[in-house]
C-alpha cells in the first residue's frame, strides 16, 4: 500500500503552481509510430554543471522544483535513469511527493540503462514493486551482459531487455538509443520522461533530434571548474524560426530555482 507522502514546509501551493504552468505550457507530441514522446530534464548550476567530480551526484533542486518534478513524472507513462543514479542515489522514481498519492497504475514505469547488469538486488525500485508499492521496473542492457545476472534479476520480477550497442568512432560503444525507444513504444510507454544521470544526459544532449521536450532547472549554485557539464550547449531562450530547431520557450520560478521548458 501507498503511505501518504511527506509534508514539506513552506510549499503547500508548489504542487497546484506546477500543475498550471504544465497544464499551459507542456504539450506532448503527435503520435510517433516509431517511440515514446521524449520529454530530457535536469537541474544545473548556474555556471553549467549537472555534476559534481567524476560525475558524482549533487542535490541542486529546491523543494519547490522537486515537487514539479514529481508532477512532471505523473504525466508520463515512463521514467528512466542511468545504473549510475540507482548505484549513488537509489531513486523510487515515483510522485511521492505529490497530494492524494497516486495509485500504482498511474505511476510512470521505472527504466534503467543498466549495461552490464550492475543493478542491486536490494534497490528500491525492485523492493517497491515487490512490495506493491511501485510500477515493474525494466532494464536495458547489452547483448553482453551476464545471462546469470539477468536470471537474477527476472527472479525479483524485473524486466530485462538486451539491445545492441551503438558504437560511434573514437568513442566507447554505447546502447542504442534508436533500438530501446523503439521498444520503448512497444511496450506501451508513450511518453517517457528522462532524468538522468550525467551521462545519460550528456548523451542525448548530443543527440537532440531524439528530445521532444527539454526542461532544465537552473539553481542558483555554483559548482566551479571540477564539476561536470555536458559538451552541448543549452539552447537559446530567445527562439529563432529559422535557425533553431525548437519552436517555444516558457520560464517560470519555483522558489529559488528557475525553470526553462523548450519544446519542438
Amino acid at each position: 500500500m501507498q503511505s501518504t507522502p511527506p509534508t514539506i514546509d513552506g510549499i503547500s501551493d508548489a504542487q497546484d503552481q506546477a500543475r498550471i504552468f504544465l497544464q499551459q505550457q507542456l504539450r506532448f507530441s503527435a503520435t510517433n509510430e516509431l517511440r515514446p514522446h521524449v520529454t530530457l530534464t535536469f537541474a544545473q548550476s548556474s555556471d553549467g554543471k549537472i555534476a559534481g567530480s567524476g560525475k558524482k551526484q549533487l542535490a541542486l533542486s529546491g523543494k519547490e522544483s522537486m515537487v514539479m518534478t514529481h508532477q512532471l513524472r505523473s504525466l508520463h507513462d515512463g521514467i528512466m535513469v542511468g545504473i549510475g543514479t540507482v548505484l549513488n542515489d537509489n531513486p523510487q522514481l515515483n510522485a511521492r511527493l505529490l497530494s492524494p498519492p497516486l495509485a500504482v497504475d498511474r505511476l510512470p514505469r521505472p527504466v534503467v540503462l543498466d549495461s552490464m547488469l550492475r543493478m542491486p538486488i536490494t534497490s528500491k525500485l525492485i523492493r517497491n514493486y515487490a512490495e506493491g508499492n511501485g510500477r515493474q521496473p525494466l532494464v536495458f542492457c547489452s547483448a553482453s551482459a551476464d545471462p546469470s545476472l539477468q536470471t537474477g534479476l527476472e527472479a525479483l520480477g524485473v524486466e530485462v531487455v538486451r539491445v545492441r550497442e551503438a558504437r560511434a568512432e573514437g568513442q566507447r560503444p554505447t546502447l542504442d538509443w534508436h533500438k530501446i525507444l523503439e521498444r520503448l513504444h512497444r511496450l506501451g510507454i508513450r511518453r517517457l520522461m528522462i532524468e538522468g544521470g550525467a551521462s545519460v544526459i550528456d548523451s542525448l544532449m548530443d543527440n537532440q533530434t531524439l528530445v521532444d521536450a527539454l526542461l532544465v532547472t537552473v539553481a542558483p549554485t555554483t559548482v566551479g571548474p571540477d564539476g561536470f557539464g555536458f559538451s552541448a550547449p543549452l539552447p537559446s531562450r530567445q527562439i529563432d524560426d529559422e535557425v533553431s530547431d525548437w519552436a517555444s520557450v516558457a520560464s517560470t520560478n519555483f522558489g529559488r530555482d528557475d525553470v526553462i521548458l523548450w519544446q519542438k
